[in-house]
């Protein structure tokens, strides 16, 4: 499917005249970023879909508020006795109790950050990318998963509370890094996301084909070291959705 799309964007960038070869190299990246968009959007409401719950479809929804199951997803929370808002950012309208200035706000998004978990900006506005980065704070800490901060939470964040290991989820969940990692279902397509982000970030995997092998270990860890987390090689469900994005 992928050569078909690829064949039908050069079809038409040479029937344009003129065409110059850094033009037909952006149609086709750009053609290459939407499939893969798409797979991962499918991939995630896929998994959604196996697990059949509330929380499954939410998570869905946070990481493609308008992605191409938007509406299925939505159904299935109202099927299982959930309240599915029709607004593309799930947490719309939320009000933090924290009180927060502008400086301090865009403090929280700069550890969120740090900490990998992406608010897609650090300009002082808690948009959907800041709403779902605190959502995913929250659950990796057993916090109710609002999206939207308390008092206390906003002074943990910034205080520069450590990162969340590895070793601390495993902790709690019972499971070893690998086996935390294994119990996330990462997808092939979702697994070359994460390689994909590795390798715009300057960590070179050795390759993009959706198999974590050595040189993606490598780079995971050469990554989780440099943002101050723990050097596992293994990815948290937190780090695997910062890198995908």
């Amino acid at each position: 499917m992928v050569r078909t799309m690829l064949s039908a964007a050069f079809v038409a960038a040479t029937l344009t005249v003129p065409v110059q070869a850094q033009d037909l190299g952006n149609i086709i990246g750009g053609v290459a970023r939407q499939y893969l968009s798409q797979e991962q959007d499918r991939a995630a409401f896929a998994q959604a879909q196996e697990r059949n719950t509330i929380r499954g479809y939410q998570s869905y929804l946070q990481q493609f508020p308008s992605g191409l199951y938007a509406r299925q997803a939505r159904d299935g929370i109202e099927r299982l006795g959930g309240s599915s808002a029709s607004r593309a950012d799930p947490y719309a309208g939320t009000g933090d109790t924290s009180g927060l200035s502008r400086d301090q706000r865009i403090t929280v998004q700069r550890r969120l950050n740090a900490l990998g978990y992406g608010t897609n900006g650090t300009d002082g506005n808690f948009g959907a990318g800041t709403r779902r980065a605190i959502a995913l704070w929250q659950r990796d800490r057993s916090y109710t998963q609002t999206g939207s901060l308390t008092t206390a939470q906003a002074n943990e964040i910034l205080r520069g509370t450590a990162p969340r290991s590895n070793s601390s989820q495993a902790t709690a969940t019972g499971l070893g890094p690998a086996d935390a990692e294994a119990d996330l279902g990462l997808g092939r397509s979702q697994k070359a996301a994460i390689q994909a982000g590795l390798t715009r970030r300057g960590y070179d995997t050795r390759g993009i084909d959706g198999a974590f092998g050595q040189g993606t270990r490598n780079a995971i860890a050469s990554w989780q070291r440099a943002n101050g987390m723990q050097a596992t090689g293994y990815l948290t469900a937190a780090q695997a959705d910062s890198l995908m994005r």
